[in-house]
């Protein structure tokens, strides 16, 4: 079920609001490195003598300092039976990579009429949204990556040179190539040649729009019928010019042209019931709905079979052979029929039992062997309000207990039970590599949920405190075929992941007066998740990417759960201390990524929020923590191997590696075996609990006698904004939102991740 949902005008007003802010970023988890030890001699790693080296920060100077401006406008008007919204707001934004920016308009329209003493209520809503995103940086990872080539040039050289003539003339292919200090490969390119000469452009046009009518047929007795559509037009390119490192890019360059058209219907009429009698009352609605959505769209990417001719990117020019590819996928179809009901009971305004039931029947489960592609799900809560029932001390304000029982189903993807093979790019044929399965089930998910809520001090002290456990069953994974088999991949349902967790909020205002008022809340969570069952076919599972390197992955394993880190180790004797080898260094165990090194989920996350009003000033201040999971600094990694990271040149300077307790000399040789993509990930884990200020604001509201007399300006607002300003206490030697905040399916594994960054800003806010 998709709904709209926006402000809407109010009866007999009208208003003008606007609001502006300014806001800039600036990176703040950068790397450390070294600046005593040079570049050594035919070599791209810096394992030369220490030396007198120019001062260069050419990772400093690559950032640069984010923008973001946003401004809106909004009209409001209304009676009493017509009410009018309509908003504008436009982003405009630069980010801390060059070339990276963004703008964005959107618009909003709404209506709302009412007729026949407001038994009939008609709704309607248009929402516009154009976005242009040219330059998305890459979010990690070693390929096409500017951070890569950036960390690890050598220490004393200068940038400046690859900064401003990252591409030089190459006469015998008459054109600009590429210009880096050393061999251009898949992993070692100049950035700033990737923030110029491999552009993207990422554009999106979206259309929302509702109608929605209700008829109040008696007192007791609703009829609503609600429909909205969702078109949204996507349209990508990449420009990568020639000289691009081979294994990316064919000679004469390559062009990425995606277009992607998505069309969702939804509609749903209902029946909604209200009525009380004596000491009972009831809420009920009994509906049907129906989601179609529809998909069309074409990929085409010259890959390594390179362009016709250099650097003209455009559809005709690219060389359709093997080596390129193509999909296509014309007016796919998936739809979601669905019957439900739900209904609230109540007693005495004191107890309530709600029930809800919904039965879908969905295309995706087409062509498997169940009788219907239906699914049901259904759900059942308790709650009691206890000073409805009993007389209370007058300290607590209010009671309530709640506990809840639910089921969730989920679908297959498209295709998946009724898979097909396609023509590849060059006309030649691709037979199907997934079996179609037909045994598929949908996706269930069921939990249970127990919780309280008091408020106490006439309603200046609360808490609530939940409960819950979820157990998501019959989940899809794709499994490898036996050697021979017909297909490579088949399809299973299996997993029973389970999570329990606890969350607490705990609120306060310690300070209430005519001028001054304090307001304080504390959240606590703790979740603990587990992977109770797979497979009998499914030992383990890599979630997400495992990167470019077998020796870490996140792997979901029996026992275990999400988040674990896999990969290789230390090897130790019975007392837990490191085993030497003959030449000093360290001995290691897994041949990739096959001993869990850690986990990147927090035992529990607390923040800590606070907001202070006096007079016309308000100040807010935000304070959270992450405590406990570990994190895989795989950019360290890499760095250390290639000696120009602080701590190897430290460790140069002290004359050995500390490595519990252990002394040990040959310096370069350890760094060599533990660093890099395949190195000992046991080394590099982190331990990621950090305390932050997350946010802090101070806001000012002009008085009215310094609007004027006329009061064209009703209200003024103004205030100042800022995010991530510094730690108050972190274990990692980094900033661990660096890794945590790369992407979900890395979460827990850095490989060269944009940087954190510090926001500061300023907000306005008039009305008129």
């Amino acid at each position: 079920m998709i709904l709209i949902k926006t402000k809407k005008g109010k009866a007999g007003v009208r208003n003008i609001h606007f609001s502006s802010s300014l806001t800039v970023d600036q990176a703040i988890s950068l790397p450390k490195f070294q600046n005593e030890f040079g570049r050594l001699e035919g070599a791209e790693t810096c394992w030369g003598d220490r030396a007198s080296l120019p001062v260069y920060d050419p990772v400093g100077d690559f950032f640069r300092t984010g923008i973001t401006a946003i401004n809106s406008l909004i009209f409001t008007a209304g009676n009493s039976h017509v009410q009018n919204y309509f908003s504008y707001a436009n982003t405009t934004a630069r980010g801390i990579v060059p070339k990276n920016n963004l703008s964005k308009h959107n618009f909003n329209l709404r209506e709302s009429s009412s007729f026949f003493d407001d038994r009939l209520i008609l709704e309607g809503q248009a929402n516009l949204i154009l976005q242009t995103i040219k330059g998305k940086p890459t979010v990690g990872g070693f390929y096409m990556n500017p951070l890569q080539g950036l960390y690890t040039f050598p220490r004393g050289m200068d940038m400046a040179p690859y900064k401003e003539n990252f591409e030089v003339y190459n006469e015998k292919r008459n054109m600009n190539v590429q210009n880096w200090y050393t061999t251009i490969t898949d992993f070692e390119q100049n950035p700033y040649w990737l923030v110029n000469r491999t552009e993207n452009e990422d554009k999106r046009a979206r259309v929302l729009a509702l109608a929605s009518a209700s008829f109040k047929v008696t007192d007791w007795l609703t009829l609503q019928g609600r429909g909205n559509i969702d078109y949204v037009n996507d349209k990508y390119q990449q420009e990568i010019y020639a000289s691009t490192s081979p294994g990316i890019a064919g000679e004469n360059g390559r062009y990425i042209y995606y277009t992607c058209q998505t069309t969702l219907l939804y509609g749903d009429l209902m029946a909604k019931l209200n009525k009380s009698w004596d000491d009972f009352s009831l809420n009920a609605a009994i509906g049907t709905s129906i989601t179609d959505t529809r998909t069309s769209a074409l990929r085409l990417d010259s890959k390594t079979a390179s362009l016709y001719y250099p650097n003209v990117f455009t559809i005709a020019n690219i060389n359709m052979s093997s080596s390129a590819y193509i999909e296509e996928l014309d007016d796919a179809r998936r739809q979601m029929q669905s019957f439900f009901a739900m209904a609230q009971l109540g007693y005495k305004e004191s107890l309530y039992l709600d029930v809800t039931a919904r039965n879908d029947w969905s295309s995706t489960l087409a062509f498997t062997e169940r009788k219907s592609r239906g699914f049901f799900y259904p759900s059942v809560g308790l709650s009691w309000i206890i000073p409805k029932s009993f007389s209370m001390p007058s300290l607590i304000s209010f009671g309530k207990v709640r506990a809840s029982w639910s089921k969730v189903g989920n679908d297959i993807p498209l295709f998946v039970s009724n898979t097909v093979g396609h023509i590849a790019a060059g006309g030649i044929p691709q037979p199907n590599d997934t079996a179609p399965f037909g045994t598929l089930k949908p996706e269930m998910s069921s939990s249970f949920e127990i919780g309280t809520e008091w408020k106490f001090f006439d309603y200046r002290m609360d808490v609530d405190l939940t409960f819950y456990k979820t157990n998501t069953k019959e989940q899809l994974f794709s499994l490898p075929s036996s050697a021979g088999a017909a297909y490579k991949y088949y399809f299973v349902n299996a997993g029973n992941i389970q999570n329990m967790g606890v969350e607490l909020t705990l609120g306060a205002v310690p300070i209430l007066t005519n001028q001054f008022k304090w307001n304080t809340t504390l959240n606590f969570s703790r979740n603990k998740n587990e992977v109770k069952k797979l497979h009998d076919d499914l030992a383990s599972f890599i979630q997400g990417n495992e990167g470019f390197s077998s020796s870490y992955a996140m792997r979901l394993v029996e026992g275990g759960s999400f988040g674990d880190i896999y990969g290789k180790a230390f090897e130790r004797d019975k007392y837990g201390a490191i085993v030497y080898g003959r030449d000093g260094l360290p001995q290691e165990i897994g041949s990739g990524n096959t001993v869990k090194v850690g986990n990147c989920n927090p035992a529990f996350l607390l923040g800590w929020g606070n907001s202070f009003t006096y007079k016309d000033f308000s100040y807010y201040f935000l304070i959270d923590g992450h405590f406990g999971g570990e994190v895989l600094a795989q950019t360290q990694a890499v760095l250390d191997q290639i000696g120009v990271s602080k701590v190897s040149g430290e460790a140069r300077t002290m004359g050995y590696v500390d490595l519990e307790g252990h002394h040990i000399y040959n310096i370069k040789g350890f760094y060599e075996q533990v660093g890099g993509r395949n190195g000992v990930t046991e080394y590099y884990m982190y331990n990621a609990t950090n305390i932050r200020l997350r946010e802090l604001s101070l806001g000012y509201t002009l008085p009215k006698r310094l609007l004027g007399r006329k009061q064209f300006v009703k209200k003024a607002e103004l205030s100042f904004v800022a995010r991530n300003l510094f730690f108050i206490y972190k274990k990692a030697p980094f900033d661990p939102d660096a890794i945590l905040s790369v992407s979900n399916s890395n979460q827990g594994i850095d490989i060269f991740g944009i940087p954190t960054t510090r926001s500061v800003g300023f907000n306005v806010k008039l009305s008129f």
